[in-house]
């Protein structure tokens, strides 16, 4: 008996693979197309179906479909039988579907990938059905890693990616388990620490931390059999002191009920992606990860929020702290006069934002259609805007044009409204969209993590002293003293305006940009040549302006398309075409141009100007000569009555 339990695994991988599609294949809608990538290249079929003949199978079996660009759902089928869908995932992988015992049948077979209702190019094959179990397709060889802290030799919460030589994410397994989160190529490790079991080959493997480290890579040989040893070392390469890393767009499977990301496993992508003040925004639950941050051993890392993103059909708002215990706001509540007062009377609720203004959610647009003016800044409910930030970059709901909602912040500010702007991940995922991939970074002391001073950090979100990051980090001094959320007082003549990008070698940055109200009026070409750390310095002379102005500078550059952190495509398009791009903003420094020791936005100075004119246009175009763009766009949207 004990010989036949022996062979039996040889047996069993003696059994050969079934080549059902041997080729790569262009799925979408003849005629139409999703992105300009695929304008000219023909789709083979709007679904796949294949006639194979086969054997009866008495024990599982394992269907293996390589695929890429799968935005939507194409359920896959065998003689009628779902077996799965592919992975809603742009990377390319491939992915493994279980085929149960009797789902073949002797003769002729039928597999089928459905196509969805909407339009989704993507690409599959070959596809293969191999005669074993997906235990055993994920196994035959294996890779003992270990990733530490290049600075103290300590073991770290870290990101593996795991790829072909092409950039295909390869199944596989990894232990320990109740110590890492696994997805195809992926592996979220508590300590640094991870056993990867997958078939012999070639491979690729990453270790990274988030934005802030390295990216260390290994390439690898593995033979049927073997355990290989690799060690990895991380080494920070963004400073960030006085700086805390923070994601306040976060879901959980557990409690949001969609995405794939459990709670335990959502405690490990937040240690592993290296962001330390973790906001939990399940939709309407009051969600707290202490405790699953301490059972998974990851207490140390961050500080864990309570939070709740409010949806509702007339926009998502995240507010947060909450306090345990507090009432849930009714989401069914549509006018904004009475939500954002009932949000903001929750029991310990400091900050509001505003989430995805942009995107349409049950045929409502925070800032679209009739809402919003986006040249003047006018709200149908701007006195119901109680908001303390906005997103402009959410990293899981991307737009085609990056400046998009950085243009809409603008308008925002020039109509008076003091709103922050904010970058987040909305990530429901383990890896289909990173967490803290967009972040904000928030002015606070940051040597422990786990133990940060909460009041310091809303008083910065209150006070605007926070930064944009996707990829980058950009900050601004003016007059080598104030700095965001600072008002410049005591100015000179000349003004002198500091930028500096900082990101990891990993990430570039190619141009950087200044505006004074929203309107751009310095720009300059960065080659950062791939360092890490500080990218660029650069220093503007100004001449003091005619009125007070806001000053943002936002640094961008190539977008990261390797599977380790790879941008995602946007959300919900405007365009077929898409250039990836990676994003570090400031928030506003406030120029006191006149000295009276206050801010005044375009929209006051412009009701100032109308009415010391009396509402004389030729007195009050003169008048304009002196001041910007802003101001004069102010001075025409409140002399027109009818405006939109």
């Amino acid at each position: 008996m004990k010989w036949i339990l022996v062979c039996l695994p040889a047996l069993s991988l003696m059994a050969e693979d079934l080549t059902v599609e041997a080729k790569r294949l262009h799925l979408g809608k003849t005629g139409q197309y999703e992105w300009e990538a695929f304008k000219d290249r023909v789709v083979d079929a709007e679904r796949l179906e294949r006639r194979f003949e086969a054997k009866a199978n008495a024990t599982e079996q394992t269907l293996r479909l390589w695929q890429r660009d799968v935005k939507l759902t194409w359920p896959v089928l065998l003689n009628g039988r779902k077996l799965g869908t592919l992975v809603t995932a742009e990377t390319a992988m491939e992915s493994l579907l279980t085929i149960p015992a009797g789902a073949l049948r002797d003769g002729e077979n039928v597999l089928t990938i459905e196509a969805p209702p909407g339009l989704d190019d993507i690409e599959v094959g070959p596809v293969i059905i191999a005669a074993n179990a997906m235990p055993e397709v994920m196994s035959g060889a294996q890779v003992d890693v270990t990733v530490t802290d290049g600075e103290t030799g300590g073991g770290l919460p870290c990101r593996l990616t795991l790829t072909r030589a092409d950039g295909t994410l390869q199944p596989l397994r990894a232990e320990p388990a109740g110590e890492v989160a696994v997805r195809i190529g992926v592996v979220y490790t508590r300590n640094g620490k991870a056993m990867l079991s997958l078939p012999p080959g070639d491979y690729i493997l990453h270790a990274g931390r988030g934005f802030e480290w390295s990216v260390e890579r290994a390439a690898i040989s593995l033979r049927a059999g073997k355990t290989k040893q690799v060690a990895l070392q991380l080494k920070r390469e963004v400073p960030t002191a006085g700086w805390i890393a923070a994601d306040s767009h976060i879901h959980t499977l557990t409690h949001s009920g969609h995405g794939d990301a459990k709670i335990e496993e959502r405690m490990l992508t937040i240690a592993g992606e290296g962001i330390e003040l973790a906001v939990a925004t399940d939709h309407n639950h009051h969600t707290d990860f202490a405790l699953s941050a301490a059972s998974m051993g990851v207490a140390e890392r961050f500080t864990p929020v309570i939070g709740n993103e409010v949806t509702t059909k007339h926009g998502h708002f995240n507010a947060f702290p909450i306090k345990p215990g507090a009432r849930v706001v009714n989401h069914q509540q549509e006018d904004w006069a009475k939500l954002l007062p009932e949000i903001r009377a929750t029991r310990g609720v400091k900050v509001i934002t505003l989430n995805h203004p942009r995107d349409l959610h049950s045929g409502f647009i925070p800032l679209g259609g009739m809402q919003f003016n986006p040249k003047t800044g006018r709200h149908r409910q701007a006195e119901a805007l109680d908001i303390d930030a906005m997103e402009v970059i959410t990293s899981a709901a991307m737009q085609s044009d990056i400046h998009l909602l950085y243009r809409d912040w603008f308008a925002l500010l020039n109509r008076g409204h003091r709103i922050a702007a904010i970058a987040s991940s909305d990530s429901h995922d383990v890896n289909r969209f990173i967490l803290g991939q967009g972040r904000t970074y928030v002015a606070a002391k940051d040597a422990d993590p786990a133990n940060l001073d909460l009041d310091e950090v809303w008083r910065s979100y209150k006070e605007g002293r926070l930064l944009v990051s996707l990829g980058l980090l950009t900050t601004l001094k003016v007059n080598d003293k104030f700095t965001v959320g600072d008002l410049a007082a005591g100015l000179a003549e000349s003004i002198k305006v500091e930028a500096a990008v900082f990101g990891p070698a990993w990430a570039q940055a190619d141009h950087i940009e200044l505006f004074a109200n929203g309107i751009l009026i310095r720009e300059q070409k960065i080659e950062d040549g791939h360092r890490a750390g500080e990218k660029a310095r650069i220093i503007w002379q100004l001449p003091k302006p005619a009125h007070d102005v806001h000053l943002v500078v936002i640094a961008t550059g190539p977008g990261v398309t390797e599977p380790f952190w790879e941008i995602p495509r946007p959300y919900q398009p405007s365009s077929k075409t898409f250039v990836s791009r990676v994003v570090g903003s400031t928030n506003p420094t406030w120029l006191d141009a006149d000295g009276d020791g206050r801010f005044e936005p375009a929209v006051a100075i412009a009701r100032r100007l109308i009415q010391e004119s009396g509402g004389d246009r030729v007195k009050l175009q003169d008048a304009l000569k002196r001041c910007d763009d802003a101001v004069a766009v102010q001075v025409e949207s409140l002399m027109v009555k009818s405006e939109p």
